[in-house]
């Protein structure tokens, strides 16, 4: 994937456990995607996960404070799709 858009001005790549892995040394810049507890185990039991899975997994990541400190921007996603968006848009455009 990164040879092949080696040309683009951006790659985003979505590695959800990107500091926990301490990968975070190979990317330029970091974005952690923010949204509240509540809100993430609902878009996962939404796509067929389970409450006690996803407690599971949800405590094996650092908290979100901890997260933090190691990213460059930190984007909420409590709306929808098209705030979202236009929140990544409006960063994206500090890099051009």
């Amino acid at each position: 994937f990164i040879k092949k858009n080696r040309k683009k001005k951006f790659i985003f790549l979505e590695i959800p456990l990107l500091i926990e892995s301490k990968l975070t040394k190979n990317f330029d810049v970091i974005f952690f995607i923010k949204a509240k507890k509540s809100t993430r185990l609902k878009r996962f039991c939404s796509k067929g996960g389970n409450k006690k899975l996803f407690h599971i997994l949800d405590r094996k990541q650092l908290s979100d404070a901890k997260k933090t400190k190691q990213c460059d921007h930190i984007v909420v996603n409590e709306k929808n799709l098209n705030i979202f968006r236009r929140n990544l848009l409006d960063i994206f455009k500090r890099y051009e």
